[in-house]
């Protein structure tokens, strides 16, 4: 049993559990798709042997261990495009905006980033996941800001270009529960989560 935020279920763990099926035929991995602070209770309960996310602050009893950096990126419809190559924070408010709700660790990065430079976005449409966020985009219905690792397609309608302040990113990794010893079955799959989140950096 692992758990894995929704955005990198979505996006990642299809091409990682192939992999993994094709190496071990007989494994069985039930995912639990959760929000940062629901895996925490997961670990310290024992009900789930990893957790795949960002970091998170103030993890005392338990490990994070970074693999990937994850840029915050805004999703333009095409026809609303100006050929933007960059956006900084207050470059959104000139746009109807599509915000991940204030359940999701990106809400919680984005909020903390305008309350510092004094910018209030007001959200036309606030949704639970990032892939809803960008299928909206599509739609024509605005601009998201979404993470880097939730765009897994390149998608026509419409265009995708990186938030500019320096701390618009998070660290992406493992989290486990301090001294938890692991089964070699979780061992190998947190290998080969490793090595596939690091193909995904370069």
């Amino acid at each position: 049993q692992i758990a894995c935020a929704p955005t990198l279920a979505a996006s990642r763990l299809g091409d990682i559990l192939a992999t993994f099926k094709l190496r071990y035929p007989r494994s069985i991995v039930e995912v639990i798709e959760t929000p940062p602070q629901g895996a925490l209770a997961l670990l310290q309960q024992q009900e789930v042997e990893f957790y795949i996310g960002p970091e998170l602050p103030n993890l005392n009893d338990f490990q994070f261990e970074s693999i990937l950096d994850d840029p915050l990126m805004a999703c333009i419809p095409t026809e609303t495009y100006g050929g933007e190559k960059k956006l900084n924070l207050s470059d959104l408010k000139r746009f109807p905006l599509i915000l991940l709700n204030r359940k999701t660790a990106v809400r919680g990065l984005l909020d903390r980033l305008t309350a510092a430079e004094g910018i209030e976005l007001k959200p036309q449409y606030e949704v639970e996941s990032a892939q809803t966020a960008v299928a909206l985009v599509s739609s024509g219905l605005g601009v998201c800001v979404v993470p880097g690792i939730a765009i897994s397609r390149n998608d026509e309608r419409m265009r995708v270009v990186p938030i500019d302040h320096r701390d618009a990113h998070r660290a992406v990794g493992i989290i486990t529960a301090r001294g938890y010893v692991h089964h070699s079955f979780s061992e190998q799959l947190m290998n080969l989560i490793r090595t596939n989140l690091r193909e995904l950096a370069h």
